[in-house]
């Protein structure tokens, strides 16, 4: 052969050389120890790094995947079968980010179109404003998988509550209380205790607890009967003579009620918090201007809260009424 036709074939053969795949783009340009995989273009080593990272948060991989930070997914530690990889309980598998994620409460929106899509016909802006509504249900949790970890469900009121309680948690209003280990509510309005599966609620003395309004009210028994008497200091409260009274006498958020007698009121008066105090709630009740929560008919324990009575319980032979003001013969 002579020189020239040897340089024709040498000159054939390089542009094959240089168009067979050993870029960087191509199974021929991975290592021994490593695999080419095609989703992303790039060589992965067989059986993962030693070291892997972890997702970021609100993301996982698949079992033998591990995450990948320069490509911002999951990445497989052997050549990936072609069926879809498979993610933990309750999470699913996003192709186009290469992770498994966990659905977020907002999918619900996407799961049931049907709904919408009912007062479209009529009224077209109501699936767009129920549709912006909906975030807002997260905050009325309906089972432990909405609370954080730091939270726990209680069921009676179906809210997340935080373990041990809140540490700075607000006072109950007058005439009421909670338990040991519970805290006032502001939100739900009520008690709420500070850890699941807690004993029975345990009320101060001469406190009962109810259970509709989650909270401890006192007891009718445990409050003093005012006494009609002349004599300082013998009865409630702190009296004097009613020809020297004056508001500026009472403590502070008290009111100078008239003591009655058997022909009308007396000149004794005494202090009373008409907030809280059962016989007198809401006002004076010698003078008409409260009422005596101990006088309802068939009622069997009895409370004073902020000025209006509440009925706790009441006697056989009588149920407690929607308002729980009253009780009725039944």
């Amino acid at each position: 052969m002579t020189l020239f036709a040897r340089l024709l074939v040498v000159a054939a053969v390089l542009p094959l050389a240089f168009a067979t795949p050993g870029g960087s783009y191509g199974s021929s340009s991975c290592k021994s120890s490593e695999f080419y995989w095609e989703d992303k273009e790039c060589c992965l080593p067989y059986g993962g790094s030693k070291n892997p990272p972890s997702p970021p948060k609100g993301s996982s991989c698949p079992s033998s995947w591990e995450w990948k930070t320069e490509k911002s997914c999951c990445v497989p530690q052997q050549p990936p079968p072609t069926t879809t990889p498979t993610c933990s309980n309750g999470w699913g598998w996003n192709n186009s980010k290469k992770c498994c994620e966990q659905p977020s409460p907002s999918t619900s929106h996407h799961s049931t179109p049907t709904q919408p899509s009912k007062p479209a016909t009529s009224h077209p802006s109501k699936p767009t404003t129920s549709l912006h509504s909906t975030p807002t249900q997260p905050s009325k949790p309906t089972s432990s998988s909405t609370c954080e970890d730091s939270e726990w469900f209680w069921e009676p009121r179906s809210c997340c509550l935080p373990h041990g309680g809140n540490p700075n948690p607000p006072s109950p209003p007058g005439g009421s209380s909670c338990p040991s280990s519970w805290d006032w509510h502001s939100g739900k309005k009520c008690c709420v205790p500070h850890h699941p599966n807690q004993p029975p609620p345990q009320c101060g003395s001469g406190w009962g607890w109810d259970d509709g309004s989650k909270c401890c009210y006192p007891h009718t028994s445990t409050r003093p009967t005012p006494t009609p008497s002349s004599k300082p200091g013998h009865g409630y409260g702190w009296k004097r003579n009613h020809k020297a009274r004056s508001v500026s006498l009472c403590p502070n958020d008290m009111t100078a009620c008239p003591i009655a007698g058997l022909k009308g009121l007396t000149d004794d008066w005494e202090c009373l918090d008409t907030t809280s105090e059962l016989q007198s709630c809401g006002g004076c009740a010698s003078t008409g201007a409260g009422q005596d929560c101990t006088a309802i008919e068939g009622a069997w324990n009895v409370g004073c809260n902020s000025g209006k009575c509440v009925v706790l319980t009441c006697a056989q032979g009588y149920l407690r009424s929607l308002d729980n003001k009253s009780c009725v013969k039944i």
